[in-house]
């Protein structure tokens, strides 16, 4: 059993205020249901789901071979730090399938609230029963909020991942060459970025040439060359030279203004220019 699992246990009977007492309060009142009564509560969930079309074939089948447990552990409040595992797992494959979180609300409500009124239906006048099990809803539904904000968290991860590789698109234009156009603003982030593609490259395809583009680059300021600067010097260290091609003229003129130094790095004008260089410096013929 994971800690994560034991520490949300407690966390959830703090924040919830659920008690001891409350877990046996429903258990032995859940332990008076008919197994009639429990059959038709799930039963009246499975046929929801299946009206609204909403839920793979899968799902559902996959909630029926669980039955028993399922209404075991409400019905019985089994909570548990296994219980907050085995939920986790549950309500992020539900996640998984593409469910909206609003429509899974609505699910667990309704079946929730079909559950409560088993309660009610034999405990008319237990107030203190209800709110027990009021908290006990609470909780599943932080689960269901939890693993969605996991999910949203994960697939936001995704998406930055697949920009980074679109904004670092590396090329082999030649034997032993490698090409990255820049495009944009460059901050640390991407300047991060961008060396860590560059570095990559280089290993895998163990090129002995670099091309870095900046002709796209909007602003060419102390920071960028800065970070300029420390690419070449780290593919200098992986046995590669180097080439910042897309020089204009008037960012030859602000480099010069701003009094950055870059002796130690070959530029040329124009891309055309830093691919010759390479060839020519590679041995190769065009």
């Amino acid at each position: 059993m994971s800690l994560k699992y034991k520490e949300l246990y407690e966390h959830y009977k703090r924040t919830y205020f659920l008690t001891e007492e409350d877990l046996k309060l429903l258990k032995e009142a859940g332990s008076q249901f008919s197994i009639e009564d429990k059959e038709a509560v799930f039963q009246e969930t499975i046929d929801w789901m299946k009206k609204r079309e909403l839920f793979p074939e899968a799902v559902v089948a996959a909630l029926l071979a669980q039955k028993d447990n399922i209404i075991a552990d409400l019905v019985e409040a089994r909570f548990s730090p296994e219980y907050i595992e085995r939920y986790s797992e549950i309500r992020r494959n539900f996640l998984e399938t593409g469910v909206s979180l609003d429509i899974f609300v609505e699910l667990l409500a309704s079946f929730h609230e079909g559950v409560l009124n088993l309660f009610i239906k034999y405990n008319p006048t237990a107030v203190n029963l209800i709110s027990a099990y009021k908290k006990f809803n609470q909780i599943d539904l932080d689960i269901v909020a939890k693993e969605y904000r996991r999910k949203i968290q994960q697939d936001l991860e995704k998406q930055n991942e697949a920009l980074r590789e679109l904004s670092t698109p590396v090329a082999q234009i030649w034997e032993n060459i490698l090409l990255l156009p820049l495009v944009g603003f460059i901050d640390s982030k991407r300047s991060k970025d961008v060396m860590e593609a560059m570095l990559d490259n280089i290993a895998d395809k163990q090129a002995k040439f670099f091309i870095l583009d900046i002709s796209g680059v909007a602003i060419v300021d102390t920071a960028v060359a800065n970070h300029l600067i420390k690419m070449t010097k780290a593919a200098r260290l992986m046995g590669a030279k180097c080439i910042i091609s897309g020089i204009s003229g008037t960012i030859a003129q602000t480099i010069v203004e701003l009094g950055i130094v870059i002796d130690e790095i070959e530029t040329t004008g124009s891309m055309k220019d830093a691919l010759k260089w390479a060839i020519k410096e590679s041995g190769s013929q065009l």
